[in-house]
This record gives structure tokens, sequence and C-alpha cells, in this order.
């Protein structure tokens, strides 16, 4: 069974923010393994043996890192949304792909928010609050976004103004 995919795909270049995040990533995961490598060997008289485990921690790192890499443009193919008159559709997922679907009478506030990454790419995020949580929609082009925050709420005022 095929699972239906929303309308609106976020721009390709959203690609190299995920990449530039899991190169941060896997670099600051094998920083710290080195560092406590280092500490147990020569700092605190460990034996040569626990080294073993070090290098497991720094392999599993780089293995779980390329298997990220590789997946990056899985991930782009569903990670997806959809804007209608009643509510906001988000999806996304790996092999579990799920789609969310945010009532517009149920949301509270709207919030752009813009990294190093997002910015150095001229991407936004769009955090769509409702009460019981946030929702994101990572990967907007800077002048979509602003668009469709205020899309977003002039149809929340209309849903509220329905009630």
């Amino acid at each position: 069974m095929n699972y239906p995919l929303l309308n609106h795909q976020m721009p390709p270049r959203i690609q190299a923010v995920w990449r530039k995040s899991l190169f941060t990533t896997i670099g600051s995961f094998l920083f710290v393994e080195v560092i406590l490598f280092l500490l147990a060997t020569r700092l605190w008289g460990w034996p040569m043996l626990v080294w073993l485990s070090f290098a497991a921690g720094i392999v599993i790192t780089l293995m779980i890192g390329v298997v990220l890499y590789l997946l990056i443009p899985y991930r782009y193919a569903f990670h997806r949304y959809e804007i209608t008159e009643e509510d906001v559709a988000l999806q996304k997922g790996y092999f579990f792909r799920t789609t969310t679907y945010v009532p517009l009478n149920r949301i509270q506030h709207i919030e752009t928010n813009q990294g190093p990454f997002l910015r150095r790419e001229q991407l936004m995020e769009l955090v769509i609050h409702t009460a019981a949580t946030a929702h994101k929609l990572s990967g907007l082009d800077t002048v979509q976004a602003q668009a469709l925050r205020e899309q977003l709420i002039a149809l929340v005022k209309v849903a509220k103004e329905d009630v």
C-alpha cells in the first residue's frame, strides 16, 4: 500500500542543513569519545583493554552517521506539509511515517525561527503552538515562511470566529 503524500515539499536546500546538523552532531560525539579515551588511558591509567570499548563506540558512531547521511534524500521525500481551510497537516518519518493534523482553531500562536544553518541557506522554521505541544515545520524558504505565517494567522482568525 502506498502512503499518501501531502502536496507541499520543502526546498531541496533543507538537505544541506540536515547534513551540516548531522556532521556537527557526529563530530561532537566523536570529540567527546576521543577526549574520554585519552583521559581513560593516559590520565586515569585504565588498562588498554578499555580502548576497545572506545574504539567500538567510535565505529558505531561513524556507522550511525553514515546511515543517517545516506537516509537524507529518503527523509526529504517524506518531509511535507499541507494547509487547508480546517487544519495544517505535517508529514515526516523514515520508516515509520506520521501525518499530524493540527486544527486551525487549536492554534494559539505561530513563531518563526532561524538558526545559523537555516540562515546560511535562506530557510526558516515555522513553529505552530497549540495548548498541548509545538509543531515544527522546518526548512521553508524565508519569504515562503513569512507568507505562510500570515496565511495561517488569517485562517486561524476566521476559524476562531466560526466557533
